[in-house]
């Protein structure tokens, strides 16, 4: 890769990230926070993924989070405390837990859904299109690079 477009990648992935970080950290998450005090700054994300999925292992609430299986059971531990989530044991295999909303969790979900609908109410549906296809594309690339990563580790 020339240095250019190694140039180009690194400041198209910063402002992505600061773009991501001002949407989705200061506005998302503050709304969320004002409404539900008692949520600490990655748990509507998570109450959102669990929403999404319905019931979920934990280990793949991890995988969409990057969170080690410690914090991620510490912080499945609060939301339960807070009645937002509750486990159970997976019908089909004994060895596995599931991660449920509760109402208070639906709750918070569905107000996740309405600022969602409203940061992208302005954006068209090409846009949409063309979003999740290129965050398809940079997901693709990701993960070849942290597969090759870890033989390096």
């Amino acid at each position: 890769m020339d240095e250019a477009t190694l140039k180009k990648i690194i400041l198209l992935m910063m402002e992505r990230d600061a773009l991501d970080n001002l949407i989705f950290e200061q506005t998302f998450q503050k709304k969320i926070i004002s409404k539900f005090k008692n949520l600490s700054k990655n748990q509507p994300m998570v109450i959102k993924i669990i929403g999404m999925e319905g019931e979920i292992m934990p280990s793949t609430i991890g995988k969409y989070t990057g969170m080690e299986k410690s914090s991620l059971t510490r912080m499945v531990d609060d939301l339960e405390k807070k009645g937002m989530v509750f486990r159970k044991t997976d019908p089909e295999d004994r060895r596995k837990v599931l991660v449920s909303l509760t109402d208070k969790g639906l709750d918070c979900y569905n107000y996740t859904n309405e600022i969602t609908d409203e940061l992208f109410e302005f954006v068209d549906e090409k846009d949409v299109e063309d979003y999740v296809q290129s965050l398809e594309i940079m997901v693709r690339i990701l993960r070849k690079t942290a597969a090759r990563q870890t033989k390096f580790i």
